[in-house]
């Protein structure tokens, strides 16, 4: 092929892919020419020319091609290259486990790609830091069971991302154990639990609910030597009449998990009943009265909690209030003397009976006047604290939780919630973050009133994102 042939070939084929790549890819695809097929007829083209100059200028065209149809489908097309990229790069993500481990095994750290083949780059979230980290570095195994954790890998490219998570079995540092031996620790941690003073060596009421299951998965069945004073489940006692003498028995506990089996066995003494002098004399050693708040009897501010009505023994009792203007016979109403008019004594008296054996037990009591208004707030300011749910607590809010109205001194306390869409401002409603959110701080404000008086007390909570 002669010169001016061979560049009229290249300058045809210069112009024809130039003038497909102007009209875009759709154009592109109407006449069914990709950048593939144009470069292959300058290839072919290419090898029926035998001058070496005209060889490389077709050469250095063909490049120049092919820069700028990669270029121009990149520029086209780039939004769906860099969703191929971090999709492709999401396939191929996996976590690599040290120790021997697996996903449903984790004993020791584990390594989280931080760029993915096609260089996305990766950021990890751990649904629960404190167990494993975000790093995957540092992992806390718990002592006493398994723990599960979600690692959340987000994979960007440009403005480009997509998200893949693992689930992770974080194991305890509790060995297995063979079911003998669960039940050897559920039969050494087996107890007795008795009411008021009892204990073993004196029995007079009846026992708290006995344990059927053990911590180990052991079930539990009990047996008793004399139903006819202590049932089964220790929950109905016959104590022997008086003058006839304690009695000595037995409670059995039967214990089984799985193929294994064992007993223990309780010895407890019944007393036997005692004279109506004896029982009044018993329960007014023993009566108290229950204070609410810090209160004492030498400094009463508020209703009492709790004046009992009958004895550990069985005895009635009943109370008599010297001043029920001030404190009410049952101890529930009380009205403090005025600020600047001195503290009130109230004798509140208990009388005791069984079968027409009586006595009496005196208590003298110090009503102490009311506050001033700032006192007042000052003293609900000192007291005023947040009710959590279950095992929750400020650190690690995940139910709603109880805000006072009304403090012990007679205050106002009204709340309020910095963070309304994740605590609301009475507490009632609290709504946790979205896995991989992060926890949310919330800061609630409690103003705290009384007349001309007021202060403010400060909570911050942190509201655990959802596992």
């Amino acid at each position: 092929m002669k010169r001016w042939t061979a560049l009229l070939v290249i300058l045809s084929l210069f112009v024809f892919s130039t003038t497909t790549m102007a009209h875009g890819y759709e154009g592109s695809k109407k006449n069914s020419i990709s950048c593939k097929k144009i470069e292959d007829q300058m290839l072919h083209a290419l090898n029926k020319i035998k001058n070496g100059n005209d060889r490389a200028e077709l050469k250095k065209k063909i490049d120049e091609f092919r820069k700028k149809c990669e270029a121009d489908q990149y520029n086209n097309n780039g939004k769906q290259s860099d969703l191929k990229r971090v999709t492709a790069d999401k396939n191929e993500l996996q976590i690599r486990y040290t120790n021997n481990d697996s996903a449903n095994r984790v004993t020791g750290p584990v390594i989280l790609s931080q760029r993915g083949t096609n260089g996305s780059v990766i950021t990890w979230s751990s649904s629960n830091p404190g167990v494993i980290s975000n790093n995957g570095l540092n992992v806390n195994r718990s002592n006493s069971s398994d723990q599960k954790v979600i690692l959340t890998a987000k994979i960007r490219y440009s403005k480009t991302s997509v998200s893949k998570s693992f689930t992770l079995i974080v194991k305890s540092t509790e060995p297995v154990l063979t079911d003998a031996q669960k039940l050897a620790k559920d039969k050494e941690a087996l107890t007795l639990s008795f009411n008021g003073v009892d204990n073993a060596g004196s029995v007079t009421q009846k026992l708290k609910t006995l344990p059927t299951k053990g911590k180990y998965g052991s079930s539990i069945y009990w047996y008793s030597s004399s139903p006819n004073l202590v049932s089964a489940d220790g929950q109905t006692i016959n104590r022997p009449a008086a003058g006839t003498g304690d009695i000595n028995l037995t409670l059995t506990a039967l214990i089984y998990n799985n193929s294994a089996a064992d007993v223990k066995i309780f010895t407890i003494t019944v007393k036997q009943q005692i004279s109506d002098v004896q029982l009044v004399a018993e329960d007014k050693a023993a009566l108290q009265i229950d204070f609410g708040g810090n209160d004492d009897a030498s400094h009463v501010t508020r209703a009492i909690d709790k004046l009992p009505s009958k004895g550990q023994g069985g005895s009635t009792i009943i109370w008599n209030s010297s001043s029920p203007s001030i404190l009410s016979n049952d101890g529930k109403t009380i009205h403090r003397p005025a600020y600047g008019s001195g503290d009130a004594f109230v004798v509140m008296t208990a009388f005791i009976s069984s079968n027409g054996t009586g006595d009496v037990k005196v208590f003298i009591l110090t009503v102490k006047q009311s506050l001033t208004n700032g006192d007042a707030v000052a003293a609900d300011k000192a007291e005023l604290a947040i009710t959590f749910k279950d095992s929750d607590n400020a650190s690690n809010v995940t139910k709603a939780i109880s805000l006072p109205t009304k403090g012990s001194y007679g205050s106002t306390i009204k709340w309020y919630s910095s963070m309304t869409s994740v605590i609301s401002d009475n507490g009632s409603v609290v709504n946790r973050p979205a896995r991989g959110k992060g926890d949310a701080i919330v800061t609630l404000i409690a103003i705290i009133s009384s007349g001309n008086a007021a202060d403010v007390k400060t909570f911050y909570l942190t509201v655990k994102q959802m596992n």
